[in-house]
């Protein structure tokens, strides 16, 4: 009996470490940068700058970097499932950063679409599908709600991101398929969560 507990103990401990909550900011930064940094077919958007590049983007994403540095350890963490969507969020006593939201989401996409022409042709018709996995971070801080936004694509990458009042958006030349058709409806759908969940502070 000690010995087959003895063999399901690690077994138990490695179960619950691969499905404990992380916050998967830090790598989603290393990874769209990287992308961005190696990639030269997108146009950045951002209403603060008519020259925006990827050194404004990577100086703006030293800000997230501060959240994702953090010790997660002094933070009340909470999570549930809506839906196609899971939210974590880290909460602090002590601090700048009061919150810190993660929601990953993964969209199953499968839609026809009507191609229309300006040259009179007939419309066709396209049938999409494709899977999408989103993840959104938001963090609160002292002074402001919902004071930084991130969203990214496991495949596309960085989408868009937000601080304070500066808004950037990046738009890819090779855009995966069908994300035009989900991106809109998921960005209401995540803004709608986190306003829920910040009303429960």
């Amino acid at each position: 009996m000690l010995s087959s507990l003895s063999t399901l103990l690690p077994l138990l401990l490695f179960y619950a470490l691969a499905v404990a909550p992380g916050l998967r900011l830090q790598q989603d930064l290393e990874k769209d940068l990287a992308h961005l940094t190696g990639d030269s077919r997108y146009f950045i958007s951002d209403n603060s700058t008519q020259t925006p590049s990827v050194q404004t983007v990577a100086n703006d994403l030293q800000l997230f970097r501060l959240a994702a540095d953090l010790d997660l350890s002094n933070a009340a963490h909470s999570s549930q499932s809506r839906g196609e969507h899971r939210v974590d969020i880290w909460r602090f006593e002590e601090g700048e950063i009061k919150s810190i939201y993660q929601i990953e989401s993964n969209i199953l996409l499968d839609t026809v679409i009507t191609q229309r022409y300006l040259d009179n042709r007939t419309p066709t018709q396209q049938h999409i599908t494709n899977n999408f996995t989103f993840r959104s971070y938001a963090v609160s801080t002292a002074d402001a709600p919902l004071k930084l936004y991130y969203l990214t694509e496991a495949e596309q990458g960085l989408l868009a991101y937000r601080l304070g009042e500066k808004q950037v958006e990046i738009n890819y030349a090779a855009k995966k398929e069908g994300l035009t058709d989900v991106i809109e409806g998921y960005k209401k759908e995540v803004a709608q969560l986190l306003r829920e969940a910040e009303t429960k502070l």
